[in-house]
């Protein structure tokens, strides 16, 4: 922990009679401040200001909530001449850039619509709007797509209706199902009623043994309760295997995979989950496994698209049959089960993965085409299969997740204005970084573009003076005549 005394030794400030501008360290401070709290996480500018206040600032840096309003505002101005900046430069690039789309839309006292490439995390609408019909959402993809050259390759969504006619009409793009969605639906249905079932009986159960019922009962009982657990096991099972069955590798062995085997193996996954709902005669209200039914189509239609995108780029290269089996069948599949690795949050499927990584990853070490790339070309492959593997996307969880922090800064602020949301847009386009410290304009754009704090800090200025203390009044008193200590009359 940094000691106090450090902290304000650091600081160290001239008195405001005797300097007219702010130390480096203290006014890079307060912008930090203000950009990282009130613009980044939404915290309001009164707490800013009493943040500021125990750090002893107000004595040399106008702090106050309305000046650091104002200091807010400006800054958000130069957020919008920064992204003219970006926009005029990018234009005159020309470049085609290929996207794979996701969208949703949150519900606040207006309907937030988000979009954004999945590889990269690039925001391309994030805008209020009164409804999420298919006119608005055709229009605000108009003007976000039109100023550059962007191709949409599919677009993934939860099946709105709006949502596949944007794509198919639009963009001329294939809509892909959501895995997420459509495994979530499974688990709002199917998982929750087997859950209940469960309950139902262990109340059931305990209140059989405290009441000392008959041995035959407590033995039925007995007997459901561990037929539902290996129900939900099964159905724990069945949501595992359908998350590992949709890749463009199988997991077993690494070998590439085509959209009908893919098709093939979440079917049979259905057929589990219908005989699961005849043995408990579940209600499934939701419908939720025939609407998976009729989502596989466009689940698995996702691999043949990657696929393609795979053989369109290989085939610029004009490469031999032999180095074209390396890299589809060694070189991607390791590449891409490290990635997954990295991805994957739950612990079942990251072990899962990770053993299909080790395996894919001492299958290319030990190919005898390995050996014969140096190390520079070997480094240039593996650079291309990250970005490739990068483009194989089946749910649009980064836009949930999007979704989630708009839902945050929405309570801190009491609501969201339009402004507040293109400078949010803005900050988690140029500058939020990954661990690998790129932005996700520059991930999206493959370029890099100037610091957007930095550049914003050096159009600023300086910092507000602090308020002048009134003079303390003088006390006065009345100017009277002397009186005589004695008084005569004459």
């Amino acid at each position: 922990m940094i000691a106090f005394h450090t902290l304000t030794s650091a600081i160290a400030f001239p008195t405001p009679t005797s300097a007219m501008t702010s130390p480096p360290s203290a006014r890079l401070l307060v912008f930090a401040a203000v950009f990282v709290f009130a613009l980044e996480a939404g915290i309001g500018c009164e707490r800013l200001s009493k943040f500021f206040h125990l750090l002893r600032l107000q004595q040399h840096i106008g702090v106050s909530p309305s000046a650091l309003r104002q200091l807010r505002t400006r800054m958000e101005e130069k957020i919008l001449e920064y992204q003219l900046h970006v926009q005029s430069q990018l234009k005159q690039d020309g470049r085609e850039v290929e996207l794979c789309a996701a969208a949703d839309e949150k519900f606040f006292d207006q309907v937030v619509l988000v979009m954004l490439d999945l590889p990269s995390g690039y925001i391309l609408v994030e805008e209020l709007t009164e409804n999420r019909q298919y006119p608005t959402w055709q229009l605000s993809t108009q003007q976000a797509l039109q100023d550059f050259g962007f191709k949409v390759k599919y677009f993934v969504s939860d099946r709105a209706k709006a949502l596949v006619k944007l794509a198919l009409n639009d963009l001329g793009c294939p809509s892909i199902a959501d895995l997420f969605h459509a495994l979530f639906e499974l688990s709002k249905s199917l998982g929750w009623e087997l859950n209940c079932l469960a309950s139902r009986i262990e109340k059931q159960l305990q209140l059989a043994r405290s009441n000392h019922q008959s041995t035959e009962l407590i033995k039925q009982l007995e007997t459901e309760q561990s037929l539902l657990q290996s129900s939900n096991r099964t159905y724990q099972d069945c949501s595992h295997r359908i998350s590992t069955s949709l890749h463009p590798f199988a997991l077993a062995d690494s070998s590439p995979q085509s959209s009908l085997q893919v098709k093939t193996l979440l079917l049979r996954e259905v057929d589990q989950l219908k005989a699961l709902k005849q043995a408990h005669r579940l209600k499934d209200q939701r419908d939720s496994i025939n609407k998976f039914a009729r989502q596989v189509q466009e689940l698995s239609a996702v691999v043949d698209i990657w696929w393609s995108w795979i053989d369109g780029c290989l085939g610029s290269y004009q490469l031999e049959s032999s180095r074209l089996d390396w890299i589809k069948k060694q070189l991607l599949p390791a590449v891409y089960w490290q990635q997954q690795v990295r991805r994957t949050k739950t612990g079942t499927l990251k072990r899962t993965y990770q053993l299909a990584y080790q395996q894919a990853w001492e299958a290319l070490m030990h190919h005898p085409a390995t050996a014969t790339v140096s190390h520079t070309n070997l480094q240039q492959w593996l650079n291309w299969a990250s970005w490739m593997v990068s483009k194989f996307q089946r749910s649009s969880s980064p836009v949930e997740g999007r979704n989630g922090y708009l839902s945050q800064v929405y309570h801190n602020r009491r609501g969201l204005s339009l402004r507040r949301l293109k400078i949010m847009t803005l900050i988690h386009n140029f500058h939020i970084k990954r661990c690998d410290g790129t932005t996700a304009a520059e991930r999206l754009f493959g370029k890099t573009f100037p610091d957007l704090f930095q550049w914003v800090v050096s159009q600023m200025g300086e910092l507000p003076t602090p308020r002048k203390p009134r003079k303390p009044l003088l006390e006065t008193t009345v100017g009277l005549p002397t009186v005589p200590s004695e008084f005569h009359l004459c």
